[in-house]
C-alpha cells in the first residue's frame, strides 16, 4: 500500500494550499485542490482574509448536494512560481 500525498494537519486542523500573486495591481489567491476557486483583494494579506471567506462560501455548496471538500494536498513545485507564494488556509468549521 503506498502512501498518499497529504495536506497539512495541525491537530486535526485541515489547511488548503492557495498560491497568491499579484496580478495588474490586485492580488489573487488561487486555492490549488479546488479549480476554479479564487479569491482578491487589494494586499496579499486582504487575498488570504477573501479566501478563507471563498473556502467556507464553497464548502455550504457542496455541503447543499451531499458533497465535500477534497482532501488538501502539499503543493508541487509547479505551485511555486516566481513572484508567488502558498498560503495556507484553515479548512472552514461547518
Amino acid at each position: 500500500m503506498g502512501w498518499r500525498s497529504m495536506g497539512i494537519y495541525l491537530k486535526g486542523l485541515e489547511l488548503y494550499p492557495a498560491r497568491v500573486h499579484c496580478e495588474g495591481g490586485f492580488y489573487q489567491a488561487d486555492f490549488i485542490d479546488i479549480p476554479h476557486c479564487r479569491a482578491y483583494g487589494s494586499s496579499a494579506i486582504e487575498a488570504e482574509v477573501a479566501a478563507a471567506e471563498v473556502l467556507q462560501q464553497h464548502a455550504k455548496m457542496l455541503g447543499r448536494y451531499g458533497r465535500h471538500l477534497p482532501l488538501p494536498s502539499i503543493p508541487a513545485r509547479e505551485h511555486r512560481l516566481p513572484d508567488s507564494y502558498v498560503a495556507f488556509i484553515p479548512a472552514p468549521a461547518i
